[in-house]
């Protein structure tokens, strides 16, 4: 079994995280920590605290699931991987690449097995997106747009000195499907354009990227869609590749579909139905650290986000909301 502590429980923590630890057969939740004790308590682990160094202190905890706001994510993976724990650690891992540097060399030096918690790349259908984009032709162009309506000023997501704005907490999504269904090689931004808030934040960004190859790509997030917007959908010489359903949000009670278009002509639909890949997740991490079989997404694949995260940064223009 494998002892899992908290540090932080917050949205994804309660909604998602915490349930999918108690469902996993491999893992159990030990401890969590909180500001609140009974934000901590609601996650029903073994043991509640309100002090987060309670989490690294016990012994007992193999790996620690980091889910504070941005800015903090770098001080606990550091923390954590010092006291000797594996790390899950929320989007965004770093706020830069020389933060993804820092941790890949403290889990160097520690001997742990750090991974960032993008849960969606766990889904099976995302994993079949990306073995079929393997086969695309040159010059395949894909859309990827994660548009959200936030309306909760005061959340620590438009504060521009917590990591805020649309594109660190949204823009790891679309920028490591455009990766990930590119192998990984690295695109220029040949364009870019963002919406700075009151507060200083991105409210969206949308960007232009080309690979030496042809292919192309387009990304977009925001914060003021006036409806929510996901889409993923890669399209070749007479070949179409769509996630038509919430590509970066499914969660485990939807039912959601792959749809590929062969250059035949041929049309396949794969439903997936009742997928709970925040439990996938926890299921590959507990295998993994414990010496197992079990897939982490790659520190080396983060660091590539936060690289072409900070290269759409310079490139996008801003005006004023």
């Amino acid at each position: 079994m494998v002892n899992w502590g908290f540090i932080g429980a917050g949205h994804a923590a309660r909604v998602a995280m915490a349930p999918a630890v108690h469902r996993s057969r491999p893992s159990t939740l030990r401890i969590a920590a909180a500001r609140e004790l009974r934000r901590a308590e609601a996650l029903s682990p073994g043991r509640g605290t309100t002090d987060y160094a309670d989490v690294l202190a016990d012994d007992a905890v193999d790996v620690v699931y980091i889910s504070l706001s941005n800015e903090s994510h770098l001080a606990w993976c550091l923390k954590a991987l010092e006291a000797g724990k594996h790390v899950l650690c929320e989007k965004p891992l770093g706020l830069s690449a020389a933060q993804v540097d820092l941790i890949a060399r403290a889990a160097d030096r520690a001997g742990r097995t750090v991974s960032e918690a993008m849960w969606y790349r766990w889904h099976p259908r995302m994993r079949a997106a990306e073995r079929i984009a393997a086969s695309f032709g040159r010059g395949a162009h894909i859309d990827a747009t994660f548009a959200v309506h936030r309306s909760d000023h005061g959340n620590y997501r438009w504060d521009p000195a917590r990591g805020g704005g649309a594109l660190h907490d949204l823009g790891g999504y679309v920028l490591s499907a455009v990766l990930a269904m590119n192998g990984w090689r690295v695109p220029r931004v040949v364009s870019g354009t963002r919406v700075t808030g009151p507060t200083g934040v991105d409210t969206s960004t949308t960007a232009s990227l080309a690979w030496d190859d042809g292919a192309t790509a387009t990304v977009h997030v925001s914060f003021t869609a006036d409806q929510p917007r996901e889409v993923l959908d890669l399209r070749g010489d007479g070949e179409r590749l769509a996630l038509p359903d919430w590509p970066f949000s499914a969660i485990a009670r939807d039912t959601v579909h792959l749809v590929h278009r062969d250059t035949s002509g041929r049309r396949t639909v794969t439903e997936y139905a009742d997928v709970d890949a925040y439990r996938l997740m926890v299921d590959d991490f507990s295998r993994a650290v414990s010496g197992g079989s079990g897939w982490t997404m790659p520190l080396a694949e983060s660091r590539a986000v936060a690289a072409l995260s900070e290269a759409v940064a310079r490139t996008a223009s801003s005006k004023e909301n």
